[in-house]
């Protein structure tokens, strides 16, 4: 009986730690997996994000096009550019110079 009861309590754990793993690599609110999002910046720009299925990385198209690494929730970044994606908004910055601000999807 004890044998059963730690395998389950084992499994309920490992289900847990799969669950939380999944959910780390969430994609931000606002972005669709595999699909161009529109976002309307401060000062009348524009800004697309496209979020890989598994939140993984992030495709910014932006005076170019730039494909971000998840670093932590909500954030993105590779060569120079970062974009902070939370709270259903998102900002973009490229070495520490905030390019774009306030931007929300369209």
């Amino acid at each position: 009986m004890k044998v059963i009861n730690v395998s389950a309590a084992v499994a309920v754990l490992g289900l847990a730690a799969l669950g939380g793993c999944a959910s780390t690599q969430s994609i931000p609110a606002g972005m669709k997996a595999g699909e161009f999002v529109a976002y309307n910046c401060d000062g009348g720009k524009r800004l697309m994000a496209r979020a890989a299925a598994d939140g993984s990385t992030v495709r910014v198209r932006y005076e170019g096009g730039y494909e971000l690494d998840r670093k932590e929730a909500g954030i993105y970044e590779a060569d120079g550019w970062k974009l902070v994606a939370q709270g259903g908004g998102a900002e973009l910055i490229h070495h520490g110079k905030t390019m774009l601000k306030g931007c929300k999807p369209a």
